[in-house]
């Protein structure tokens, strides 16, 4: 055997591993159009036996814009009489996602049609969240928003929570707040650092605030993101329902977008 073919021999085996490689590598990587998934499980709260006919309903939806109406990206429907958590996966046009974009999961269990479990907290997924995974709790519909008599005007309402989280202690007054001043219709308050300054619309249980173009915040020492996911919250609110003495604020899906509490002023 000549030089060359030995060489040949020698360097066939290394050719045939690097081609298989770049083979898994083109077959792992994901074409360009193919669709976002967001997959997850729901749980609801109670040992209610469902129907074989119920369905738990899974939407995707765009609430990137506190202006306008949420759009919903995807949708699907699985049978909700199976043991729990309910597993789902909603495939998403990847061409509808913007990667700074806020979109949020709602899920829903139906019994012909009528609702009788829903989510009442956000869950961000894709967007500027960068999840792909959301685990829900979805709560009995008749005890989510009733009404409730305690005036929420004129009252300090600081915040506890903000998209499900916590807020970490800090000076009381370094707490974002709004008030409701019913004279006038004014929204007053502060993020932390900029001060609120809008109107509002209350009828029963239905609350919008601070709408309109938004004003361009000054950059401050706090936390800014926070800040702003904390006017984006006002500015989605669509409801309002009572927890205990605690202030719920729901978007226009049912969703909890903050949690308040009244407090005197520091």
């Amino acid at each position: 055997m000549n030089t060359l073919n030995s060489h040949l021999l020698t360097r066939r085996p290394l050719l045939g591993a690097l081609a298989a490689g770049l083979l898994l590598s083109a077959c792992a990587t994901p074409p360009a159009d193919a669709p976002l998934t967001v997959t997850g499980s729901a749980r609801f709260e109670g040992q209610v036996a469902l129907p074989p006919t119920a369905v738990l309903e899974v939407s995707v939806a765009d609430v990137s814009r506190a202006d306008a109406r949420a759009t919903t990206l995807a949708q699907v429907k699985v049978p909700a009489n199976g043991p729990q958590p309910l597993r789902f996966s909603v495939p998403v046009d990847r061409k509808l996602v913007q990667e700074r974009g806020s979109y949020s999961v709602r899920a829903e269990i139906l019994v012909e049609g009528k609702a009788l479990y829903v989510t009442d907290s956000a869950y961000l997924v894709l967007g500027h969240s960068g999840n792909t995974q959301a685990d829900v709790l979805l709560r009995p519909v008749d005890t989510r928003a009733q009404p409730a008599s305690p005036r929420i005007e004129n009252v300090r309402w600081a915040l506890v929570a903000l998209d499900g989280q916590a807020l970490p202690p800090q000076a009381p007054a370094a707490t974002p707040y709004f008030v409701l001043n019913a004279d006038g219709k004014r929204v007053t308050g502060s993020g932390g650092c900029n001060a609120l300054l809008g109107t509002y619309t209350l009828n029963g249980q239905a609350l919008q605030m601070l709408r309109g173009p938004r004003r361009e915040l000054q950059v401050c020492a706090t936390d800014m993101e926070r800040e702003r996911a904390f006017m984006f919250a006002l500015a989605t609110t669509e409801q309002w329902a009572m927890e205990g003495t605690r202030l719920r604020l729901l978007d226009r899906l049912g969703a909890q977008v903050a949690l308040f509490e009244a407090r005197p002023l520091p």
